[in-house]
């Protein structure tokens, strides 16, 4: 069994040296450098990789800085167009109600004629819809 055993591992070694990537159950004792040495990355590509991470987190928080500026500017200027509708139609209200104050300021018994005339018409469509 001790025989077998030392095939076993010589093909082992034999396999891990020619693949870059152990598979599963296979030793990596073969390897001349120390575990821990291999799984952490070098110091020198760590050093290395770290401005370019930050140079890219940078540019993505610049973007993500711009879309959102961009999109609270769309929609301040909807609000802004929004609201000057709102109070321009509100402007138009209140101007037609002086209007017709005054109308009625100056002519008021124009003014009760018609409401009596405009009266006599609404019955006259209502009370036909009845029969």
């Amino acid at each position: 069994m001790d025989q077998d055993t030392q095939n076993q591992a010589s093909n082992t070694s034999s396999n891990t040296a020619s693949k870059p990537f152990p598979v599963a159950g296979q030793s990596t004792a073969s390897s001349n450098a120390p575990a821990t040495a291999r799984q952490q990355p070098d110091s020198a590509s760590a050093a290395s990789a770290a401005p370019v991470v930050e140079g890219l987190i940078k540019r993505v928080t610049q973007t993500a800085h711009e879309a959102v500026d961009g999109v609270a500017a769309k929609i301040s200027s909807a609000v802004d167009g929004v609201q000057g509708g709102v109070s321009k139609v509100g402007d138009t209200r209140d101007e037609w109600v002086e209007s017709a104050r005054e109308a009625i300021r100056q002519h008021p018994f124009a003014a009760i004629g018609t409401a009596v005339l405009i009266g006599l018409a609404l019955r006259s469509l209502t009370s036909s819809r009845d029969r």
